[in-house]
C-alpha cells in the first residue's frame, strides 16, 4: 500500500501568524511525517512561492502541498486532496480547494495549493518579481494556464481561514483587500460592520481596509511593509495573545464547517459558493425557458413572462427609491 509520505511534501508558508503551530499540529495529525513537512517564512511572498516550489523540486515526491499559516485544515483533508489531484490529467499544475473564510463570510479559494512536483521547474521562471503584479502566485498560475498547464478547482472545503489570526496581521489583510478586492467593498463593510460589536477581529479589519483606501502607494503582501506597522501602531490596540498548541483539534475544525453559515451578502458576491454548488441557468436561457413552457404550455407562458419582467421592474424601482 502507497503512504501518503511517498506521495507528497508539504510546505508551510508562513510569516509569524498566531496560528502557525496550531497549523503545523493539525497537518502532523493527518499522518504527515516531520521529516516531510518543512515550515518557510520568506518574505516578500513571491520569495516565498519560489522557495516552496524549490523544496518540491529538491524532495521530488510527485505533490508538493503548500499551507498557509493561516489556515487550519479539516480531518481527511491532505488525502481528500491527494485523491482529487491523481484524478486529474497529467498536465494539470495545481489542483486547489475551498476554505472557510471568516472574513469573506464564507467559502472562497484560498491558502491552499497542491501542485504536480514535475510541473514545479517550468513554473519558476514565471513567479513575478516583487511589485510587478500583487498576486504574485495567481500570476504564476496564470502563466501557467496560458502554456497548458491549468488549475483545477475542486468544490471541497478543506479548512478554514483567518480564524484567530493577531490583530496586526488582520489590520495588514484588511489594507491589502482594500487594493486586491475593492470591487468586493459592500461584501466586506456589511460583515465586518455588524460583527465589530462582538468581535474585535472585525473592528480592526474595517480599520485596515479604511488606511487601505487613504493609501495612494504601491502594496506588496509583504508583513515587513512599514506602512501596515506604521498604520497599527496607531491604533494603539493592544494585540491578542499567543494560542496554544493544543487550541483547536481536527474535530474541532470539523464542527467550525459543518455549523457554518453563510452571511446573508455573502451570496451576492459568490452565488454558487464560490463553485460548491452548481450554477443556477439565468431566466431567460434556453434551458430554463424550455422547463417554463413545458410547465405552463403556449398559453401561459408569455404572461407569466411579462409578470416576471414587471416584478423586476418593481424590485429595481424599489431599490432606486430607498437610495
Amino acid at each position: 500500500m502507497v503512504h501518503i509520505n511517498d506521495q507528497l511534501s508539504v510546505v508551510i508558508r508562513a510569516s509569524g501568524e498566531r496560528t502557525e503551530t496550531i497549523c503545523k499540529e493539525l497537518i502532523l495529525a493527518q499522518g504527515i511525517s516531520p521529516d516531510n513537512l518543512v515550515v518557510i517564512r520568506e518574505a516578500p511572498f513571491s520569495a516565498a512561492v519560489r522557495k516552496g516550489f524549490e523544496i518540491g523540486i529538491e524532495r521530488g515526491l510527485p505533490w508538493t502541498l503548500h499551507v498557509d499559516a493561516d489556515v487550519l485544515l479539516r480531518p481527511g483533508s491532505i488525502k481528500k486532496m491527494l485523491s482529487l489531484a491523481e484524478a486529474q490529467e497529467d498536465n494539470v499544475f495545481q489542483v486547489q480547494g475551498k476554505v472557510i473564510d471568516k472574513f469573506f463570510g464564507g467559502p472562497r479559494d484560498a491558502g491552499n495549493h497542491l501542485y504536480r512536483t514535475s510541473l514545479l521547474s517550468a513554473a519558476l521562471p514565471l513567479i513575478p518579481e516583487e511589485g510587478v503584479d500583487i498576486r504574485p502566485e495567481s500570476h504564476t498560475l496564470d502563466a501557467m494556464e496560458a502554456v497548458g498547464y491549468p488549475t483545477i478547482k475542486v468544490p471541497y472545503i478543506v479548512g478554514v481561514h483567518d480564524f484567530e489570526q493577531y490583530y496586526k496581521d488582520i489590520f495588514r489583510k484588511s489594507f491589502v483587500q482594500a487594493h486586491k478586492h475593492l470591487y468586493r467593498a459592500e461584501l466586506f463593510v456589511t460583515i465586518w460592520q455588524e460583527g465589530a460589536e462582538r468581535d474585535t477581529d472585525f473592528q480592526v479589519a474595517l480599520k485596515g481596509f479604511a488606511a487601505g483606501i487613504e493609501h495612494y502607494g504601491s502594496v506588496f503582501i509583504d508583513a515587513r511593509q512599514k506602512e501596515y506597522q506604521d498604520g497599527f501602531a496607531k491604533l494603539q490596540t493592544e494585540e491578542t495573545p499567543d494560542l496554544a498548541a493544543d487550541s483547536y483539534s481536527l474535530d474541532d475544525i470539523e464542527k467550525i464547517i459543518n455549523n457554518w453559515m453563510d452571511h446573508g451578502i455573502y451570496r451576492k458576491f459568490f452565488p454558487t459558493r464560490a463553485g460548491l454548488d452548481p450554477e443556477k441557468p439565468a431566466f431567460f436561457s434556453k434551458e430554463n425557458l424550455g422547463g417554463l413552457y413545458r410547465a405552463l404550455g403556449p398559453l401561459k407562458i408569455l404572461p407569466y413572462l411579462a409578470g416576471s419582467v414587471l416584478c423586476e421592474m418593481g424590485k429595481r424601482i424599489k431599490g432606486w427609491a430607498k437610495r
